[in-house]
């Protein structure tokens, strides 16, 4: 397991600061030099999706260590503390050793090895909080108690389900498989259920009584304008229907008990649905959402697979769809050219600022080339969100106001990060969502005094679909 661990910690080291994790370091930074979450910072998840990084920018601000090296050594300790509750459960439930260094070494492997360039994300950070909570579902499905590991399992799970509220369906498919299978709603009040629902519960509290702001004010836009951004479901379906459909047929392949209802790894199958569910509400069809259904999908013939002797064609199958998936949760998202180099000929170390709704195009960047970032958002996407919906749509007079608010209030934040900000950089993405063209700096531009700020600033030059301008001041 040490071994396996030290090799993510090789591996992770110059892939970890992927777009998503620049951003929430950067904003993290912002909270610990006086910004307020939800006032004068703004992210379009909920609080706790920012926070959850607070300690790897306090650890590295103390050590001097960097930020993205922190949170490889606080994740790959996260995958350990699991393994180790989960070895605690299986103790206590009296399984025999083999098994037990089965189930570490595959979930070392799952956990740390397969998700790739997703290392890091909130997704990854919540299913290993939510692991140890399936496999004590899995341990009761079998008639064994875990001991006082079920109510730490429940609280990772009622992190998770923080993070994410989708998760919830991950935890709870499980839960009412065996109360189904037991014909008892007791099942359902296990004390690990219990517990993730109390810290689920103190969350929310937390979060109207700390962040009153964000609840009033931008969860209302979030839920206007950014969450109805989704893919087509029939483009979004064939993920779910590929995984779950391999992870079924080597169950089959193993042997017909493996798929009857008594089998130990239907708990395991039905945390992957969970997965899949959540995959396909959330709509938006990147990669790393669907982390939990390919994890638990793997999960439920690999343990079966490790407790038996298996044909070596199985195996070299198995292998082989385990890789394929682990392309597909590291696959890159459409992305932007090469700026790193361009940017830092220019000016050094910037004050810099994007004007689109792509988080990939100023993040992890502006890390990267040691700048700083003066925006009050990673980007424009609560905007975009309500541009598609104007366009695409036929918004009642109600709605059409809403969103017409919503683009004014990116307005006027652009504005305001203009002008208190300074930047000497600004990069202007020249695509919505990154599927249809459209120019952002007409959409800025058609503001009077976002204009006028506008104008102290000189193209240089585009490179693909993105346009840099420059202060003037900076180029005399």
């Amino acid at each position: 397991m040490a071994a396996i661990l030290l090799a993510a910690l090789v591996i992770q080291i110059p892939l970890v600061l992927h777009a998503d994790l620049g951003w929430l370091l950067t904003a993290n930074e912002k909270i610990l030099d006086g910004r307020k979450l939800g006032i004068d910072l703004f992210e379009s998840n909920p609080p706790l999706s920012v926070y959850m990084y607070m300690p790897t920018v306090m650890l590295a601000r103390v050590t001097g260590v960097a930020p993205e090296f922190v949170v490889i050594v606080l994740v790959i300790a996260e995958i350990a503390g699991a393994l180790l509750l989960m070895d605690r459960a299986a103790a206590a439930a009296r399984l025999g050793a083999r098994e037990r260094s089965i189930s570490t070494w595959s979930f070392a492997l799952l956990l740390a090895i397969l998700p790739g360039a997703i290392f890091g994300q909130r997704e990854h950070i919540a299913v290993i909080a939510l692991t140890p909570f399936v496999a004590v579902a899995a341990l009761r499905w079998r008639g064994l108690d875990s001991g006082w590991v079920a109510i730490v399992a429940g609280a990772g799970a009622g992190l998770a389900m923080s993070i994410k509220p989708f998760f919830a369906l991950v935890a709870g498919l499980p839960i009412i498989l065996g109360a189904l299978r037991q014909r008892s709603f007791r099942s359902l009040f296990t004390s690990e259920a219990c517990t993730a629902a109390a810290v689920v519960i103190g969350y929310a509290a937390v979060v109207i009584a700390v962040f009153p702001a964000y609840l009033s004010t931008y969860a209302p836009m979030v839920a206007e304008a950014y969450l109805p951004i989704r893919r087509e479901f029939g483009r979004l379906l064939p993920i779910p229907i590929a995984v779950i459909g391999a992870s079924i047929g080597f169950l089959r392949l193993l042997g017909r008990q493996t798929l009857k209802m008594q089998s130990e790894a239907i708990p395991w199958l039905a945390a992957a649905v969970g997965g899949a569910a959540g995959f396909l509400l959330q709509g938006k069809g990147w990669p790393y959402t669907a982390f939990a259904l390919c994890l638990f999908a793997i999960a439920a013939p690999l343990l079966q697979a490790c407790a038996r002797a298996v044909r070596a064609p199985i195996v070299i199958g198995g292998l082989a769809t385990v890789v394929a998936i682990g392309l597909y949760l590291s696959s890159p998202a459409p992305g932007f050219p090469p700026l790193k180099e361009r940017v830092q000929a220019l000016v050094k170390q910037p004050r810099l600022i994007t004007i689109t709704d792509h988080i990939g195009l100023g993040h992890p960047l502006v890390r990267q080339i040691g700048g700083t970032w003066v925006g009050s958002s990673c980007a424009q996407l609560l905007a975009a969100g309500a541009i598609l919906r104007e366009n695409s749509s036929q918004p009642t007079p109600e709605e059409r106001a809403r969103l017409d608010s919503i683009i004014n209030f990116e307005r006027r934040h652009l504005l305001a990060d203009l002008r208190n900000g300074r930047p000497n950089v600004i990069l202007v993405d020249t695509y919505l969502l990154s599927t249809f063209e459209f120019d952002w700096l007409a959409w800025a531009n058609s503001d009077a005094e976002l204009k006028l700020e506008l104008s102290r600033y000189r193209e240089i030059e585009d490179v693909g679909r993105v346009r840099i301008f420059v202060d003037r001041s900076s180029l005399e």
